[in-house]
């Protein structure tokens, strides 16, 4: 007669699985901030390209040389948030998708 092998199963406490599940939100939030901050980055790269190819304030309109301004002063006075980025990324590239809205 054939005995069937009990696999113990690993006790889990409810401690466990809370350690556990912490740790896969800390993965997770990891690679998020990754990917986020890589979004952030590129943002700023072309703000960047777009802010040194504009020419001289004669060639800008007079709103557009305001939103320059008022950008170059929130900057001065930054503290760290990722709203000015897309701020900026929305002034120099108006056309593109997903800019912050004001």
């Amino acid at each position: 007669m054939k005995t069937k092998k009990r696999h113990k199963k690993r006790e889990t406490s409810p401690a466990t699985m809370l350690a556990e599940e912490v740790a896969a939100l800390r993965r997770d939030l990891r690679a998020t901030v990754r990917a986020y901050a890589a979004r952030l980055e590129i943002d700023l790269a072309e703000s960047m390209k777009a802010v040194a190819s504009t020419k001289g304030a004669e060639t800008l309109a007079r709103d557009q040389l305001h939103e320059i301004r008022e950008l170059t002063i929130m900057l001065r006075k930054r503290k760290l948030k990722p709203e000015i980025i897309r701020d900026l990324h929305s002034v120099t590239h108006p056309g593109a998708a997903g800019g912050a809205s004001k």
